[in-house]
């Protein structure tokens, strides 16, 4: 609790309907309260080694989901390590993982394991920071699809796209996702073929489609003593690949 207000974040303590849960509400002015579909549910180490030990584990989990079906549940488990360590083995290791595995493909149920009061403690404030922020992050990938921001993005390092600026270096940096195509290779291409398409058509063209690009001279630098080279034909037989294979498990 001390952690949680230390992190600005507003708490209490109310009986629900299954105890050692953790729900969350979002309150915004002037607006009903909304319960957030999120829940934590804690889980003491030896409680789940007995449970498991009697058959009881996957029924406390179904147990769970037909009591909150539409909530995305994520199993705390505090202090599992310590209490194995000091059990007689009735339960092994292969039990719990295959218990686990079964919560999460069976129940939709992922888990946590916890060995203190402060990773419990870190891992709660991690969810609350991560659902606070769930709108804004929602509200950014649907602004992120929309046509006018589609390769938009706040980091320096993509390409934003607007009012048809853009593409000419989005196409670049595509083509610096080849393993050693530098930006004057890239440059080199995209000034021979402007866009995407335009490769593609001379592709389907040409009489040597997979040596198309082999001969295009690449300046390496520039004033008086810059060098050229030329894109080569390693380059350019795995460009034709890319763009020509009906293999999706082709090998570049």
């Amino acid at each position: 609790m001390q952690e949680l207000s230390q992190a600005d974040f507003r708490c209490e303590m109310k009986q629900q309907i299954v105890p050692m849960i953790i729900t969350w509400t979002r309150r915004i002015p002037q607006e009903e309260p909304e319960a957030e579909n999120f829940l934590l549910y804690i889980m003491q180490g030896q409680d789940m080694l007995d449970s498991i030990k009697g058959k009881e584990f996957m029924g406390r989990i179904e147990s769970l989901r037909g009591l909150f079906p539409t909530q995305s549940v994520v199993l705390m488990i505090y202090g599992l390590k310590d209490c194995f360590r000091k059990s007689t083995r009735d339960v092994s290791r292969f039990d719990i993982e295959m218990a686990l595995v079964e919560a999460q493909i069976l129940h939709n149920c992922n888990h946590r394991l916890l060995e203190s009061p402060a990773d419990l403690a870190a891992t709660v404030i991690q969810f609350c920071k991560s659902i606070a922020e769930g709108p804004f992050k929602k509200g950014e990938i649907e602004k992120a699809l929309t046509e006018d921001c589609y390769f938009s993005n706040n980091s320096k390092d993509n390409v934003k796209i607007q009012n048809g600026v853009g593409y000419s270096r989005l196409w670049q940096e595509h083509l610096i996702k080849f393993p050693h195509v530098t930006l004057e290779v890239a440059q080199a291409i995209s000034t021979e073929y402007p866009m995407p398409h335009l490769l593609m058509d001379a592709l389907q063209t040409s009489a040597d489609p997979e040596n198309l690009l082999t001969n295009i001279p690449v300046r390496r630098s520039g004033g008086p003593l810059a060098t050229q080279r030329k894109v080569g034909q390693e380059l350019s037989k795995k460009i034709h690949k890319l763009y020509t294979t009906e293999n999706p498990e082709e090998i570049l």
